[in-house]
């Protein structure tokens, strides 16, 4: 990359440097956030899709690892069709204890991402949102993802933006609360737009309905 090319990356980074810095030593006054009610009591019944036996526990490791203050793991049925919801939140995001990257977790555990972009969710109420969509493939099994950021207001696809928005937050809010929620469907070969047009249907519900669990946009420490 040439030397021209690289400078505004250069001054991008320093920035968010400083920022950090000035996060950390603000850090003391970033106070954790509650939620308003547990994530178990995101509805079982959504846009059509009906949970199915009880929510499953990580296992140890997995929580040693990952370190939310709340988390749900739920499939959902609906014509034949099961989807995974995985939600983690954490009520103060810190070092060793942050949300971490279905692009980066999701290759770790074995899954090659073979298609990556963003794609609009409706709003009844505004003007809708970006979430991200991974395809992801192991040997023979694909997987169709949906993942986002959400928390103090916002709904945020991108891993960049998110950590900014954090870092200001923390400065100017007093918080760095936020979610992570990632909606999962086996992709077969044969199907067709039908399985994303389904997930950005329940993303499109999942969202306003997360909003009401999540502390209140104007809460201040």
């Amino acid at each position: 990359m040439p030397a021209k090319a690289k400078t505004p990356y250069l001054l991008a980074a320093a920035g968010l440097l400083l920022l950090a810095a000035l996060a950390g030593y603000l850090g003391s006054e970033v106070q954790p956030q509650e939620l308003r009610a547990p994530l178990d009591h995101l509805p079982r019944v959504i846009e059509g899709w009906q949970a199915i036996a009880p929510d499953h526990r990580l296992d140890s490791r997995t929580l040693q690892l990952l370190k939310p203050q709340n988390y749900l793991l739920r499939n959902y049925q609906k014509n034949g069709r099961e989807i995974v919801l995985f939600v983690a939140y954490f009520g103060m995001q810190q070092e060793g204890q942050i949300i971490h990257s279905p692009r980066n977790c999701l290759p770790g555990a074995g899954w090659e991402i073979v298609a990556r972009r963003q794609v609009p969710v409706p709003s009844a109420t505004g003007p809708g949102w970006l979430v991200n969509h991974l395809i992801l493939q192991s040997e023979l099994e694909r997987l169709s993802v949906l993942y986002w950021y959400q928390g103090r207001g916002k709904v945020e696809p991108d891993e960049y933006w998110d950590r900014i928005r954090l870092i200001t937050d923390a400065i100017s809010l007093r918080r760095n609360d936020g979610a992570l929620l990632r909606i999962t469907t086996v992709f077969p070969r044969q199907a067709g737009q039908d399985v994303l047009d389904q997930e950005i249907k329940l993303a499109e519900a999942l969202i306003p309905a997360m909003e009401k669990l999540l502390p209140p946009v104007a809460s201040q420490p």
